[in-house]
């Protein structure tokens, strides 16, 4: 846990704070990426992880992590077409796929809204609407969220030391193969879409939570940043990754608005979510 608990000052990316002010250098960059995107198309893999935080154990609510992911993900689509991005495939192989087995096994996991609560025995939690994927797939892609963990701790001791961050991600060349000939794609869009919601119990013991994030043990770093847990609220990652060269290009964090907890009214909404890498306005 320790070796993920510093500072969000490790920015996004330097092209993918909010306030972070591009130069022309970097708007060059950004230029030439969304030309590659154009030529070459992209896909999505999408994760998502809703935690209800409960006095005791806690709980991974599947439901609402799968409709989450698939609505991001359908959302975010949408957005890259309007840029002229051909989406290639969507998937959502997993529910919270970027946590390591260790912290996975610390919570109760709730397949759907009608079954009850049980102890997480198995890892990878699969995405049950997935089942299509062979088990030599679901591995790959395993190996893939596993690297960006890898990275991440990598990143953080560069930092500490004052050295270079490297995008690199260590994934061997039998994976990125198996993931291109699934996804027919070069370029991937990781998305994670994260999110805690305290129970009464759990707010009227501890009193009201504090606001701000809480790092996780479930690094997806872009050698910027990693994957968080909020203390409550919800909240979006991205990285687009070269799959050829073995490194995250972009990265791009944010607030997820919406109802995402909800389950009569579940709902994602997000605001300018591949800005800076393409220009938008809010809707």
């Amino acid at each position: 846990m320790k070796k993920l608990l510093i500072s969000l000052t490790i920015c996004l990316s330097v092209t993918g704070c909010a306030t972070t002010k591009i130069s022309p250098e970097e708007r060059s960059k950004l230029n030439q990426t969304q030309t590659q995107l154009r030529t070459d198309g992209v896909s999505i893999i999408a994760d998502g992880c809703l935690i209800r935080s409960e006095l005791g154990t806690s709980l991974i609510v599947g439901e609402q992590s799968r409709l989450t992911a698939l609505k991001f993900s359908d959302l975010f689509a949408n957005r890259l077409e309007r840029h002229g991005i051909k989406v290639n495939q969507k998937l959502s192989p997993f529910v919270c796929g970027f946590m390591p087995e260790e912290e996975l096994k610390k919570y109760d996991y709730q397949l759907n809204n009608q079954t009850k609560r049980a102890e997480i025995n198995s890892f990878p939690l699969i995405n049950s609407e997935r089942g299509d994927l062979s088990a030599q797939q679901q591995q790959a892609l395993l190996h893939l969220n596993q690297s960006f963990k890898k990275q991440a701790e990598q990143a953080v001791q560069n930092a500490k030391n004052k050295q270079p961050i490297s995008k690199a991600l260590p994934i061997s060349d039998e994976d990125v193969a198996i993931i291109q000939a699934l996804t027919q794609s070069r370029y991937i869009f990781m998305t994670s879409t994260t999110g805690t919601d305290a129970s009464f119990g759990k707010k009227f013991t501890a009193g009201a939570l504090s606001v701000g994030v809480t790092l996780a043990t479930m690094g997806a770093g872009a050698g910027f940043v990693t994957t968080y847990i909020p203390k409550e609220g919800q909240q979006y990652i991205i990285h687009l990754i070269d799959l050829e060269k073995k490194e995250i290009l972009w990265s791009k964090g944010g607030l997820l608005q919406g109802k995402p907890f909800s389950k009569s009214h579940h709902s994602v909404e997000v605001t300018k979510p591949l800005s800076p890498l393409f220009e938008e306005t809010a809707e």
